[in-house]
C-alpha cells in the first residue's frame, strides 16, 4: 500500500509515518509533502497512491486546493485539530477525518474503512466543508461573562494564566493571581480557546502560551511546565511532550 502525506508539521509527520509502518510494515509512505504547490506538482505527476492522509492547513494554504488535481478514486483521510463545528462539517459531508493528536487504533480503522469503501464522496462534498471551515476557523473565545455580586463581570482571555480543573470544579487561573470558577468542562474549553495560544498539557490544565516560564525535563522522556506566577509543576506525558515542543517551536 503507498501512503502519502501531506502535512507541514515536521514532528507530526513523522509520528505519523511511524504509526503507518507500525500499522502495515509493508506500507510506502510518500512525502510528508508540506506546501499545497508541492503536492500540486506531485498529482500532476500522474504519481499513483492508495490512500492520502491530508492536514487540512498546509504551510501555504488549505489542502484542498490541492486534493482539487488528486485522483478522482484515491481516498483521502483528513487529519485535524480544528474545532467542534469543523468535526460537524466533517460529519455532515460523510468524510473520514481523524483528530490530531491521532490515536494508532483510530488510524488503522480508517485505513482498513478507506480500502474496502474507497472514495465515494464527491468534490461538492469537500468544496462545502472547507467553505465551512474558513468561515468558522478563527470563532475561538475571547472574553467570559460571569456573575458578580448583584449582576455580571467579564474575564478576557488574555488574562487566563492557565485554566485548571480540581475538586470537580474548573477554575480560570489569572495573571494577577485570582481564580475565577466556570461552569464549562475542560474539553468543552479545550475547543472554545484558540489553539495557536492554548495548550491541554492534561486532563487537569490548559497552558497558556505567555504563562510559561521555562520547561523541565522528568523521568520517562515526559516535561515538567514551569509556570510564571504560579508555584504549580504541570507534568507532560512523552507523547504530549513531542506536541508541547512542536507547539512552541514555530
Amino acid at each position: 500500500m503507498k501512503i502519502l502525506i501531506l502535512e507541514d508539521e515536521q514532528i507530526s509527520a513523522t509520528r505519523l509515518a511511524r504509526m503507518l509502518h507500525d500499522i502495515n510494515p509493508s506500507c510506502v509512505v510518500v512525502g510528508p509533502l508540506v506546501t499545497v504547490d508541492d503536492a500540486i506538482n506531485f498529482f500532476n505527476e500522474n504519481t499513483a497512491v492508495d490512500l492520502i492522509l491530508a492536514d487540512i492547513r498546509l504551510a501555504d494554504g488549505l489542502s484542498f486546493e490541492a486534493l482539487r488535481h488528486a485522483p478522482s478514486s484515491t481516498p483521502i483521510i483528513f487529519t485535524t485539530a480544528y474545532d467542534q463545528y469543523a468535526v460537524k462539517a466533517f460529519k455532515f459531508n460523510s468524510l473520514d477525518y481523524l483528530l490530531k493528536p491521532i490515536d494508532r487504533d483510530e488510524l488503522a480503522a480508517a485505513i482498513n474503512k478507506a480500502s474496502t469503501a474507497g472514495k465515494d464522496y464527491s468534490n461538492v462534498n469537500l468544496e462545502t466543508l472547507f467553505e465551512a471551515l474558513e468561515k468558522h476557523q478563527m470563532r475561538y473565545r475571547e472574553r467570559f461573562l460571569l456573575p458578580y455580586r448583584d449582576g455580571y463581570k467579564t474575564i478576557k482571555v488574555n488574562d487566563i494564566n492557565h485554566v485548571e480543573t480540581a475538586d470537580n470544579t474548573v477554575f480560570l487561573r489569572l495573571n494577577n493571581g485570582t481564580s475565577e470558577s466556570v461552569s464549562i468542562t475542560m474539553d468543552d474549553l479545550e475547543q472554545q480557546l484558540n489553539p495557536d495560544r492554548f495548550f491541554r498539557a492534561n486532563r487537569q490544565f490548559i497552558i497558556n502560551v505567555d504563562s510559561i516560564s521555562h520547561l523541565g525535563n522528568y523521568f520517562g522522556r515526559k516535561l515538567i511546565i514551569h509556570l510564571k506566577g504560579y508555584d504549580a509543576d504541570i507534568v507532560v506525558s512523552k507523547e504530549k511532550a513531542i506536541l508541547l515542543k512542536a507547539w512552541l517551536d514555530r
